[in-house]
């Protein structure tokens, strides 16, 4: 009778251990259903905040010319500007949503050639060099002596680094100043995007290059996005065989460096 009631009590005590793990088990799987959810709710929110956004600027400019209500050369030239500029971040929206769904599928070709990696930032650097200044930013490019050419695709590598500067404009409220640096060591060639911004806590970083994440800092919560941005950076250096690397500090500002594996010989 004895052995039988210890028996009893380790089977019990089995049993109930395996209920506890069963519930914990299921407790977690709805949590991140539940989580995955909000995450996607979020994402579709954030998106729609990004397209209303353009449309509604190209829309009301639009008619305001149409209905002559530019009287002078100046108004026009600026509407026009407007226009042109919201559309060009419409276009970059429907990119990276595009360019995201053929990751996700594994469908997203790259074409590597041979390029040039200060001729590649250059032609971003000129790109952009306007548009910031009109933001008050500091925009400051510092190019590497004799940096050897490297095997890229061009277009993916400058969306990964628009993308950066892109974050890097949204998160420097205050200290507006962006440097890219270009540069290479005995492994890597590199390009490099640094800001003054509001910075990443060490928590944040982790989760960073996650799919629909958002930092969600107070500082931040006005800020919108997509949450795609650095995914598709992650992703665009995974396919050259190279990697991100991310020093932040809060309340400094964030470095991002995108790191592609020298040419051998």
């Amino acid at each position: 009778m004895k052995d039988r009631v210890v028996t009893n009590i380790i089977l019990i005590s089995l049993l109930t251990l395996v209920l506890i793990v069963g519930v914990y088990i299921v407790y977690r799987n709805i949590k991140r259903e539940v989580e995955i959810a909000q995450i996607k709710s979020d994402f579709v929110s954030n998106v729609s905040h990004e397209l209303r956004t353009p449309l509604s600027l190209i829309s009301m400019f639009a008619e305001t010319l149409e209905m002559g209500r530019a009287k002078t050369e100046e108004k026009k030239y600026e509407y026009y500007s407007i226009i042109s500029r919201e559309a060009n971040r419409l276009g970059r929206i429907v990119n990276t949503i595009l360019n995201f769904s053929k990751m996700e599928a594994g469908k997203r070709k790259y074409h590597i050639e041979e390029k040039d990696l200060n001729i590649v930032i250059e032609k971003i650097f000129e790109n952009y060099s306007f548009h910031l200044r009109n933001k008050g930013f500091e925009f400051i490019y510092n190019p590497a002596e004799n940096l050897p050419t490297v095997n890229i695709d061009e277009e993916a590598v400058s969306e990964a680094v628009i993308n950066l500067i892109d974050n890097a404009v949204k998160y420097s409220p205050d200290k507006k100043q962006i440097e890219i640096n270009t540069g290479i060591d005995s492994t890597y060639e590199f390009v490099e995007v640094a800001d003054k911004g509001i910075g990443i806590s060490h928590e944040d970083q982790r989760k960073i290059f996650d799919k629909f994440f958002r930092v969600s800092s107070a500082l931040v919560h006005d800020t919108k996005g997509t949450g795609l941005g650095l995914s598709i950076v992650k992703h665009v250096m995974d396919a050259h065989g190279g990697r991100v690397v991310l020093k932040s500090k809060q309340g400094v500002g964030s470095s991002f460096q995108l790191l592609f594996p020298v040419k051998s010989g």
